[in-house]
């Protein structure tokens, strides 16, 4: 069971990788979008800023994601239960952006179908 819920993280911390992509992506479209004049210098600054900090919460995230203690829980249920809260606590103390939570609580769902 333990070794199961290791890969579970290991596959999580890909797909966490992954949305740091799909971010800097979004950072090149709203980069775009404001020299082709489709959006203001004010909105291109405030939605890179604000994703440039959910870049950096997931590079603070993804170390400290490999502590998590995967068996301290009695079943997968409680796991993915514990691991929420982990990531919830994570992000709040920080003071992340919330949405940081909320695409890595999709990608704990996506990650359960493959494992569980």
């Amino acid at each position: 069971m333990s070794d199961n819920r290791k890969l579970f993280i290991k596959i999580l911390r890909v797909e966490l990788e992954e949305i740091e992509n799909d971010i800097n992506l979004l950072i090149e479209l709203y980069q775009s979008r404001y020299e082709k004049h489709e959006i203001t210098h004010y909105v291109q600054q405030e939605n890179g800023a604000l994703l440039e900090r959910e870049i950096s919460c997931l590079k603070k995230l993804l170390p400290v994601l490999s502590t998590f203690p995967t068996e301290e829980y009695q079943d997968n249920e409680s796991f993915i239960a514990g691991l929420k809260v982990f990531l919830d606590n994570f992000v709040k103390e920080n003071q992340f952006p919330h949405a940081v939570f909320l695409l890595a609580e999709h990608k704990i769902q996506k990650v359960v179908k493959y494992i569980f």
